[in-house]
């Protein structure tokens, strides 16, 4: 009995432990920290028919390609061949695929074909059913062909690659010019491949605490390299609220680390969940989450997101020069801010958060920086963040000498400073120079923008005088994925420009006067690597190209050739004269605004004082001019004896008058 007894104990106290900790084997399976992308994504067809690609990015659907198949084409028809090489290795499951391509019938009421579609996956080969029916396409749609594919596995760099053909075409109610286009390759065409295949593992990693930072390490391993990140649109939230900055990525060809930086200045720590989620294409979204247990206060967790040497300034940066000028006939007040983020980001962060770092490369350029490491406290130096002391060395580095500016923007940030500042800096006024690293400090890939600010004067020997021109060195674009420039040049009322000189034609600018200023913009969100262009002016007769002294020349000019034209046309008729002196008025006014070079304004305005005289000349001669210019004096009689009218001038009755032809006196009662 007591056996017995001992024997329900433990079982009744093995359910009550399994009751009491089963909510805690629930919030263990929430703490999905890595995942497998969903079983089903689209693979998009890009690029040329015979030289195709495959990409699951949506964003790089950004040019529409076509294919036309006429009713005089007969047999087999291969429409293109897309391929990708898939980084990684693994296997996939047997199930059904389906090819999607959009479609647009012409002249004719529609077409019957049989559609055949080969898939490539390593080794393997899986065809679309032959012994389907031939599809009939009409006006205009997507077609769709299922593909049965078997269990397989592939090896890292093996090749997908798809053909499309189409076959036994037969058009229904032809006309002449009948036909079927396949489209592919845009937003609006999105021809794909849906299949149940590998895409990428997410794998959020144990956090590291530096100082009062704390550092979320997410892996995503696939075969795209950094592109599954860069690609792609993604974030973290903690604790539900998403992280605004940029967040550090270091990768290699099988993965890429993407870590977010966490200020927890209203957290004390302890338990923090953290959701990680990343969208490659349309509704695509691939989630994970882990709840970490995070102390403040002491440095714990693996570093390894933080690199010990310095870090490639190659892998994806933006690059944001934005420059406003004010020139006043003698100088040129110059605002210059470069901004950049990405990779570039990164290695400034950590120059600034290493300087002193004896293991610095013999060519870095942190290097200058040294001589300023007495004035950064240990505690400061290699935190993950960038501290006062550290930004102010760069800072006066820079202020210090202007040969050290020009370094850092040729050496360092790869732009030529003699292009982006019209001249040599050594040339500048007393320079003020800030840097500004955004909303965070921590060591990522947030933007950071470098203002520059001084005065130089211009030369008025005559020269042409710079302006901007390509900024970015020979090999930068191996560094910047994307350069866009905002420029900005006005002058006051007194000074203005001789000419605008641009040697390339595909960049375009602005050019307006207005009476108090004129101002020259240009702006360009994505300048090619292949792009060429200098932008200059003539710095001469700044005065009397100004916009005050040129518009008061031209009304003056103007009402001078209409003084001159009402007085060579009394006796004339005034239409022919009046009308140039218009006509070229309008013109004035709109070249003058539009902002062609000044002499060609003041030209058509002298123009019209010339072309006066030939008008007024020509003008047909008015009979009795005298007598009608005033005629609106009084009214008219006829003289009875002559036949010639009279003006009457008096509104006296009766009123005697003589005629003016005649000498014959009539009686007005």
């Amino acid at each position: 009995m007591e056996g017995a007894n001992s024997r329900f104990a433990v079982i009744f106290s093995s359910i009550m432990i399994m009751v009491v900790f089963s909510p805690m084997m629930a919030n263990a399976q929430e703490n999905n920290d890595c995942c497998e992308s969903p079983d089903e994504f689209d693979l998009f067809l890009i690029g040329d028919a015979d030289s195709g690609q495959l990409t699951p990015f949506s964003n790089e659907l950004e040019e529409e390609k076509s294919m036309e198949v006429t009713s005089s084409v007969f047999g087999e028809v291969e429409i293109g061949t897309w391929m990708i090489i898939w980084g990684e290795s693994g296997s996939y499951s047997s199930g059904t695929w389906t090819f999607t391509i959009p479609y647009e019938v012409k002249d004719s009421t529609g077409v019957s074909a049989n559609a055949t579609v080969v898939v490539k996956v390593g080794g393997n080969t899986y065809e679309s059913s032959g012994q389907l029916p031939a599809v009939y396409l009409s006006e205009s749609g997507e077609l769709s062909i299922p593909i049965e594919v078997q269990d397989g596995q592939y090896s890292k760099n093996d090749k997908i690659e798809i053909t499309f053909s189409v076959r036994s075409m037969i058009f229904s109610n032809p006309g002449s010019e009948s036909g079927i286009n396949f489209y592919w390759g845009s937003e609006e065409y999105a021809a794909a491949m849906s299949m149940s295949f590998p895409l990428v593992n997410v794998e959020i990693r144990d956090a590291s605490v530096k100082g009062s930072l704390v550092f979320f390490p997410v892996r995503l391993s696939s075969g795209f390299g950094d592109r599954i990140w860069t690609s792609s649109s993604g974030g973290l939230l903690v604790q539900n609220v998403e992280i605004a900055e940029s967040p550090i990525v270091n990768s290699n060809e099988d993965w890429v680390d993407v870590t977010f930086v966490w200020d927890p200045s209203e957290s004390n720590g302890g338990s923090v969940r953290t959701d990680f989620h990343i969208s490659l294409q349309g509704s695509l979204v691939i989630e994970a989450n882990k709840i970490h247990d995070i102390t403040l206060g002491q440095d714990t967790g693996d570093n390894s997101w933080y690199p010990e040497e310095e870090p490639p300034r190659t892998g994806g940066s933006g690059l944001d020069v934005e420059i406003n000028c004010k020139y006043d006939g003698n100088s040129i007040e110059r605002k210059t801010t470069i901004s950049f983020d990405g990779a570039m980001s990164q290695w400034m962060r950590w120059g600034l958060d290493n300087i002193g770092n004896k293991s610095l490369g013999s060519n870095s350029w942190w290097r200058n920086l040294n001589t300023f490491s007495d004035q950064v406290s240990s505690s400061e130096k290699q935190n993950g963040r960038v501290d006062n002391s550290e930004l102010s060395a760069l800072e006066t580095h820079l202020r210090g000498s202007k040969t050290d500016l020009k370094s850092f923007l040729s050496s360092g940030l790869m732009v030529d400073p003699e292009a982006v500042f019209g001249v040599d800096p050594v040339n500048f006024g007393p320079l003020e120079i800030s840097i500004d690293l955004g909303a965070s400090r921590a060591f990522n890939s947030d933007s950071i923008s470098l203002r520059v600010s001084s005065t130089y004067y211009v030369s008025d020997s005559g020269s042409r005088q710079a302006l901007i021109e390509d900024f970015v060195r020979p090999g930068g674009y191996d560094f910047w994925d994307k350069v866009g420039l905002s420029f900005e040049i006005r002058t006051g009322m007194l000074s203005g420009f001789g000419g605008i000189y641009l040697d390339n034609e595909e960049i375009d600018y602005t050019h307006r006067r207005w009476i108090l200023m004129e101002i020259i913009t240009m702006e360009s969100s994505d300048i090619e690597s292949d792009t060429d262009f200098r932008m200059e002016f003539g710095a001469e007769n700044a005065l009397l190209f100004s916009p005050l002294i040129s518009a008061m020349i031209s009304v003056f000019a103007l009402c001078l050739a209409l003084g001159i034209g009402m007085a060579l046309t009394r006796r004339r008729t005034r239409a022919p004269s009046m009308i140039m002196i218009g006509v070229l008025g309008v013109l004035s006014l709109s070249i003058y605004w539009f902002g062609l070079p000044m002499p060609i304004v003041l030209g058509v305005v002298s123009s019209s004082i010339l072309l006066v005289f030939p008008a007024s000349v020509i003008s047909p001669v008015i009979e009795d001019a005298g007598v009608q210019r005033n005629s609106n004096k009084g009214g008219m009689v006829r003289c009875p004896s002559c036949g010639k009218k009279v003006p009457v001038e008096s509104d006296i009755r009766p009123l005697r008058i003589d005629c003016p032809a005649c000498g014959s006196t009539l009686r007005i009662e």
